[in-house]
């Protein structure tokens, strides 16, 4: 890996944008950075985790890589924000907290410390509070990158991500470095491919999250890549800020969640018009990726120079370090299914239709997400036994690069089968060579015997007006009576509409029922904001479920 980086070259590697202007590091800055954070590092117990948490920014970066260099077991977790509901992040991030048992949390700012103390009093004497604008050691530099470089021969832990989906507590994943450098060496020559040499790369992705650490951070540092990065939470008061730097820096690629996509086209017209033909490829991480809103964004922005077929899907998970599957421009299919799907169904025979390209009815149509990427041994699962191609059913990998587990679960608890594949809990099928991911097992809604994807629901009732674009949770309640589970929706009102909430709710039940042919058990036309999302900004299902149970029902229990 060496030779991909000259080490001496002062070409940038990592340029962090904020507040509109840009900070840039070369290879030797960014890594005398890495070697001035080493000195700062205490020492833990062995198998203690070293936490990293702040905003985005290259004292956080080049000290969660400096955690790796200097021996320890990294994690980076996210600070507290004016957008997410505090009482919310507080509680995710206190039942996390208590299951890592950290041995040291470094921080770069006090009110951080404040954050800290509502969450566990105890976390105190754990803190370190570290200067911000640290001076780089360039005369460490080259020892601090092979101190790291070295830590990928590493047959035990290095850093610790959490698998954040939209059910359920976060797992904690443990990544090696050996699997680190088996991610590198499979998935990266793809991204070069795309880029035609040494990526540049734009983001807004949060670190603390698999999609941005891995591809704005540790993947681009192993290579010597550069990464324009702006901080989250800085892009979503500004979307447009993403433009300005692919404009300025002439960006080639991007990761985003299919959200993004979508609300990028949304705003389309209050944005300003930027030079977008640098970029090669849109890469959409989602399952599923919807073509509708992969096509909605090409079509939005394609008087600035994004290309048509630029928009192709990736599959990833923190349980595969990061990609599983990579589709490039130019090869994207997409499928739709006119018939539910049983496990085990032939795709094809259910009513299916491949595409290479577009459709009238885009918005039925699942994006592919590529195909496996060198080394990786994908399967549909059937009664826990591989199927052919064209088969429906569950996802499950197996390759150098996927995990044995979660911490504090067995192998089998923790989904691995018995010859090594990891069951992913996620539904889709294989053809013409690839991957179409259509939901997660877990979010897949039985009412009354028939089966409903809850991501499906979701997008119809996305699309009604007076309903907050991307603001939707369709949940399951299990109903004692019936045996089966109740259809459930909630919906934020987007009041600036000017449709009264009434006709909103009545909307929905009218809309789902014409379409699944499933009557709601309950609609909730909400306030904005009423939703709470995860760390990685998907609504999540349980926190939302329990939210539902304790201000509807609970509240019609007691009467």
């Amino acid at each position: 890996m060496d030779e991909l980086l000259d080490f001496a070259s002062e070409q940038h590697v990592f340029r962090h944008w904020h507040g509109g202007e840009r900070q840039d590091v070369s290879a030797p800055g960014f890594w005398g950075l890495v070697a001035a954070q080493m000195r700062q590092i205490r020492p833990v117990d062995e198998g203690r985790i070293s936490i990293a948490l702040g905003a985005t920014s290259l004292d956080l970066m080049s000290l969660f890589v400096a955690l790796i260099a200097s021996g320890r077991l990294a994690a980076i977790f996210p600070p507290s924000n004016s957008i997410q509901d505090q009482q919310a992040y507080l509680t995710q991030q206190r039942e996390s907290l208590r299951r890592i048992d950290p041995g040291a949390i470094y921080l770069f700012d006090k009110t951080t410390h404040t954050t800290l103390a509502e969450i566990d009093p105890a976390l105190g004497r754990r803190e370190v509070l570290l200067p911000t604008g640290i001076e780089p050691l360039p005369h460490e530099a080259e020892a601090a990158r092979a101190r790291f470089m070295a830590r990928l021969a590493d047959p035990g832990p290095i850093f610790i991500q959490h698998s954040s989906g939209t059910t359920g507590i976060k797992k904690a994943v443990a990544i090696t470095g050996r699997r680190l450098a088996a991610q590198y060496a499979a998935y990266w020559p793809e991204i070069r491919a795309i880029s035609g040499g040494r990526a540049r790369i734009a983001s807004w992705l949060p670190l603390y999250h698999d999609m941005g650490l891995l591809t704005s951070l540790l993947l681009p540092a192993i290579g010597g890549d550069c990464v324009s990065i702006l901080d989250p939470f800085e892009w979503i008061g500004r979307p447009g800020l993403l433009f300005d730097v692919i404009e300025q820096d002439r960006c080639e690629i991007a990761w985003m969640p299919n959200f993004g996509f979508r609300h990028l086209a949304r705003l389309s017209q209050n944005l300003e018009r930027r030079d977008l033909t640098s970029m090669r490829a849109w890469v959409n991480c989602s399952e599923p990726c919807r073509l509708a809103d992969v096509l909605g964004f090409e079509g939005a922005f394609a008087e600035w120079g994004v290309a048509a077929n630029s928009v192709v899907g990736c599959y990833a998970m923190a349980e595969t370090v990061f990609a599983a599957t990579q589709c490039r421009p130019g090869e994207r299919r997409a499928l739709a299914v006119s018939a539910s799907l049983a496990s085990g169904a032939d795709v094809m025979q259910a009513g299916a239709t491949l595409v290479s390209d577009t459709s009238s009815e885009a918005d039925k149509h699942v994006l592919s997400s590529g195909k496996p990427v060198p080394g990786l041994d994908l399967a549909v699962l059937v009664d826990g036994r591989p199927a052919g191609e064209g088969i429906y059913g569950e996802l499950a990998v197996k390759g150098p690069f996927v995990f044995e587990g979660y911490a504090a679960m067995s192998p089998a608890e923790g989904g691995i089968t018995a010859d090594g594949y990891f069951r992913t809990g996620d539904l889709g099928t294989v053809l013409d060579g690839h991957v179409f991911v259509f939901g997660r097992l877990k979010e897949v809604l039985i009412v009354n015997g028939k089966n409903l994807f809850a991501g499906d629901v979701e997008t119809a009732v996305n699309g009604i007006p007076g309903v907050k674009p991307g603001r939707v949770v369709a949940l399951g309640l299990e109903s004692a009576q019936t045996g089966s589970e109740e259809l459930v929706i909630i919906a934020e009102h987007d009041a600036a509409s000017g449709r009264e909430a009434p006709a909103v709710r009545a909307d929905i039940s009218r809309t789902v029922s014409q379409l699944f042919l499933v009557v709601p058990r309950d609609v909730r036309v909400v306030d904005e904001r009423w939703l709470v999302k995860s760390t990685s900004g998907k609504i999540s299902r349980s926190d939302n479920l329990a939210r539902y149970v304790q201000a509807f029902r609970a509240r019609h229990a007691a009467r």
